[in-house]
C-alpha cells in the first residue's frame, strides 16, 4: 500500500510539471524524485507514510505556482542533505550547484547542543541563502506549508509549539516576499492549532449564518454588477472567502462574533488603475463608505497593491479588494514572480530584503534572531526618494533614518530634509507615502543629539562609527555643546553647572572627569537629555514602579509613566523628556505622537530591560462590550483571580462593562483577555488607554 501512495504521488506530480515544463525538464524533475526517494528509503513520518511523500507534496505545491525545474528539483531534495549520508557535493555532482545550493540554503543546522542557537543560526543562514537566492524562501515556506498540514501525528504540544513559530516567523515573511497566499493559508492552520476551541466555535458561527450570508452575498453582488454596467467600467467580480481575515480580525479582538457574520467580501478585478480609481468614485457616491485605504500608491509588504474599501449596508458591511489583473496575481504570488510582478511590488520585495541584509551583518545567531523577530512583527511606513524609488523604515523612523536608509553620504552630511516639498527638521518623524529629499552638506557631521530621535540600527551604529572617529578635544567640544543644548529645556547652561553637580554627575556615571563625561555624550554612550533630567527634574516618582531595573539606560534619571496611556511592561514604549522628568508613554500615544510633532529633539526611544517580571504591578483597564449581571461579575473577578490578575474596580455603565485590573506585564492583560472572551461567549473587549469618566454608575465592586 504505501508503495501505490508513492506511486500514485510521482504521478501526480508528472501531471502537474508536464503542463508547462519543457520535456527534458520533467525528465530531469522526475530524476530529482527517484533520487530522493532512494536517499529515504525506509523511512517513515510520524504518521507511518513513506517520508518521500513530504519531499514530494513540497514539490506539488511549488509546482501549482509553476516554478522552474531547479526549485522543484531542490524542494525534492530539500531533507536530503539533513536527514540522509548523501552530501551537498553529491548532490552537485548529480543535479548541479544551483540545485544544491538551493538544497543547502533550507538545510538546518546543529552543530551546537544548543537547541534556541541551532534554531537561530538556521534562521540566519536561511536570510542569508535567500538574499543570494530569493528561491531558498519559497521552497522553505512550501515546506512548512505542508508540514503544518500534517500536524495531526504529533503530540498537542509539539503543534502548538510549531503552530506558534510559524505564526511569528513565516507568516510575516511569506507577506514580505509578496506570498499572501501562502501566508493566508499558514495563519489560518496556526489558528487551527493554537485554540482548537476558539477555532471551531468561529466555524460553527460561519455555518449557522451561512444561509443567511449567501443571501447578503447575492444581494451585494448583484448592486455591484449594477454598478459596474452604470458607469461602463469592464471587469469581474469574484466572491472572496475572506474566512481568514475575519478570524484574523476575531483573534485580534477587533469584531465580536455577530459582527463575523455580518461581514462579506469580493474581488473586483479590473483593466486599469484609471478603472480603480473611477469604481471608487462611483461607490462613494452610492453607498456609505466606513473606510478606504489606497494601496496602489501605498503598497503593503511585499508590494501588495490594491484599493480597500469597506461599505456599509443595510444589516452587513462589505470589503472591497479592488485591483488590476497583474496586481491580484502579485498580491498572491509575489517573489514568485519574479520580473514579471509590478515594479511597485518588486521595489517592496527588494526595500525589505535590503533590510534583512542589515539584519544578518551581526556576528551573534541569537541576536540576529531576536532581530529578526522584532523587524517582522514592528509596524512599518514606505517613503520614496524624489525618483520615487521606495524605502522601508520602522513605524517612527525620522528623516535621519531615511537619509542614512538612501546611503551612508546622505546620512553622514545631512543638514536637513524636504518633505513632500516643505523643508523640516531631520528629526520629523515620517509616514507613509511620503516624499523625501535630504539636503547635504560636505562639511557637516552627525549631531550625537541625532542618537536620541533615530529610530533604526543601521542609522544609530552609522552615526555612532562617525563620532567615534573624532579627535578627543573635537569630542570634548561636541558633547559640551549637544549638552549646552540639552539643558536649555531646563534654561540651564554648562556654564550654571555647579562643582556639587559636577561631583552628582561624575558619581553617578563612575567616572574621573567632565571631559571624559563630555566624550560619553560625543560618541553616543550617553545621552545629553539624561544628564540633563538627571540635574534638575525635580518632582519624584509617586505610585510608580522602579524605573531604574526596568527600563535600559534610565539609571540615577526621574523616570515617570504618563497618565494618559498607563505603560504596561512589554508594551513598545517611547519616551519624553519634559521639566518633570523623563515620562514614558506607549509608542502610539496621540499625546506623545502630537509632543512629537511640536518637539521631536525631546523623544527618546525606549527599551524594557526584561519583558517578564513577577513583582512589579501596573494598572490597566478594559471595557467588555456587554452588560454583565452581578453574577458574571463575580465570575469575572473568580477568573481574574485564578489568573493571577487583580481586579480594584469593575463597573457597569449603558450596554458596557469597565474592568480596572491589576497585572504584571503585557502578557498578562492578552491572557486574561482571551480567558474573559472564551468565558462570556467571545465579546469584544478592548483595552483602554485610561479609565473613563462615568457619572452613573450602576454596578460597582
Amino acid at each position: 500500500m504505501p508503495g501505490s501512495d508513492v506511486s500514485q504521488a510521482k504521478r501526480q506530480l508528472n501531471i502537474i510539471i508536464d503542463a508547462y515544463l519543457k520535456p527534458n525538464d520533467v525528465e530531469s524533475v522526475l530524476a530529482a524524485c527517484d533520487y530522493a526517494d532512494i536517499a529515504h528509503s525506509g523511512v517513515t513520518r510520524k504518521s507511518g507514510e513513506p517520508y518521500i511523500l513530504h519531499p514530494i507534496a513540497v514539490s506539488c505545491i511549488l509546482a501549482h505556482m509553476r516554478l522552474d525545474a531547479d526549485t522543484l528539483k531542490a524542494a525534492l531534495l530539500h531533507d536530503v542533505i539533513e536527514d540522509t549520508e548523501f552530501s551537498k557535493d553529491d548532490i552537485t555532482e548529480k543535479f548541479g550547484k544551483v540545485v544544491a545550493e538551493l538544497v543547502d540554503g533550507v538545510t538546518k543546522l546543529s552543530h551546537s547542543s544548543d537547541k534556541e542557537y541551532n534554531k537561530a543560526a538556521t534562521f540566519r543562514k536561511i536570510l542569508q541563502a535567500t538574499l543570494q537566492d530569493p528561491r531558498v524562501i519559497i521552497i522553505k515556506l512550501a515546506d512548512r506549508y505542508h508540514n503544518m498540514t500534517t500536524l495531526g501525528a504529533l503530540r498537542p504540544d509539539k503543534r502548538a509549539r510549531i503552530a506558534q513559530e510559524t505564526f511569528d516567523i513565516f507568516v510575516p515573511m511569506a507577506r514580505l516576499v509578496g506570498m499572501n497566499e501562502m501566508a493566508d493559508n499558514l495563519e489560518h492552520l496556526c489558528y487551527q492549532n493554537l485554540d482548537l476551541d476558539m477555532y471551531n466555535n468561529v466555524q460553527e458561527n460561519l455555518l449557522i449564518t451561512k444561509p443567511e450570508r449567501c443571501k447578503y452575498q447575492t444581494i451585494w453582488e448583484q448592486n455591484l454588477a449594477d454598478l459596474l454596467n452604470t458607469y461602463s467600467i469592464q471587469g469581474r467580480i469574484k466572491k472572496k472567502n475572506n474566512n481568514i481575515e475575519l478570524l484574523r480580525h476575531f483573534v485580534k479582538n477587533e469584531i465580536d462574533l455577530q459582527e463575523l457574520t455580518h461581514s462579506h467580501a469580493f474581488e473586483i478585478i479590473l483593466q486599469s488603475i484609471a478603472d480603480c480609481d473611477r469604481l471608487v468614485e462611483a461607490l462613494r457616491e452610492n453607498f456609505k463608505v466606513l473606510h478606504f485605504e489606497d494601496h496602489i500608491r501605498r503598497p503593503l509588504p511585499g508590494g501588495n497593491q490594491s484599493l480597500m474599501i469597506r461599505l456599509k449596508g443595510e444589516k452587513t458591511t462589505l470589503s472591497l479588494t479592488i485591483q488590476t489583473e497583474l496586481m491580484r496575481k502579485a498580491a498572491r504570488f509575489g517573489v514568485v514572480l519574479g520580473e514579471n510582478a509590478p515594479q511597485a511590488c518588486r521595489s517592496a520585495i527588494q526595500a525589505s530584503m535590503k533590510n534583512l541584509n542589515i539584519l544578518i551583518g551581526g556576528d551573534c545567531a541569537k541576536t540576529t534572531f531576536n532581530d529578526l523577530l522584532d523587524y517582522l512583527h514592528q509596524e512599518k511606513i514606505w517613503v520614496y526618494t524624489p525618483h520615487g524609488q521606495l524605502h522601508e523604515l520602522p513605524q517612527g523612523a525620522t528623516a535621519v533614518d531615511f537619509a542614512y536608509s538612501a546611503s551612508l553620504f546622505l546620512g553622514n552630511h545631512a543638514v536637513g530634509a524636504k518633505i513632500n516639498g516643505d523643508i523640516k527638521p531631520l528629526s520629523t518623524p515620517l509616514v507613509s507615502g511620503q516624499v523625501v529629499e535630504v539636503i547635504t552638506d560636505v562639511l557637516a557631521t552627525p549631531n550625537p543629539d541625532w542618537l536620541s530621535f533615530v529610530n533604526t540600527q543601521k542609522a544609530r551604529r552609522s552615526i555612532q562609527n562617525i563620532l567615534k572617529e573624532q579627535d578627543p578635544e573635537e569630542q570634548r567640544l561636541v558633547g559640551q555643546q549637544a549638552l549646552n543644548r540639552a539643558l536649555k529645556l531646563f534654561n540651564r547652561s554648562v556654564k550654571d553647572l555647579s562643582e556639587e553637580d559636577w561631583t552628582d554627575l561624575l558619581q553617578w556615571r563612575h567616572i574621573e572627569n567632565k571631559e571624559t563625561l563630555y566624550e560619553q555624550i560625543a560618541v553616543g554612550d550617553l545621552l545629553p537629555q539624561l544628564v540633563a533630567n538627571h540635574l534638575y527634574a525635580q518632582d519624584q516618582a509617586d505610585d510608580t514602579p522602579s524605573s531604574d531595573r526596568l527600563i535600559q539606560g534610565t539609571d540615577g534619571v526621574d523616570v515617570k509613566y504618563a497618565h494618559c496611556c498607563n505603560p504596561v511592561l512589554g508594551d513598545p514604549i517611547q519616551g519624553h523628556l519634559s521639566r518633570r522628568g523623563l515620562i514614558v508613554h506607549r509608542a502610539r500615544c496621540h499625546n506623545l505622537m502630537h509632543e512629537q510633532h511640536m518637539h521631536p529633539e525631546n523623544i527618546m526611544a525606549l527599551h524594557w530591560t526584561s519583558e517578564d517580571e513577577d513583582d512589579v504591578n501596573f494598572s490597566a483597564y478594559l471595557s467588555i462590550d456587554m452588560l454583565l449581571s452581578d453574577e458574571q461579575i463575580s465570575e469575572l473577578i473568580y477568573l481574574c483571580r485564578k489568573s493571577k490578575t487583580g481586579v480594584e474596580s469593575v463597573r457597569a455603565h449603558e450596554d458596557k462593562t469597565y474592568v480596572n485590573i491589576v497585572v504584571n506585564n503585557r502578557n498578562q492583560i492578552a491572557q486574561i483577555i482571551r480567558e474573559l472572551r472564551m468565558h462570556f461567549g467571545f465579546p469584544r473587549i478592548t483595552r483602554l488607554a485610561m479609565p473613563l469618566a462615568i457619572n452613573e454608575v450602576s454596578k460597582a465592586c
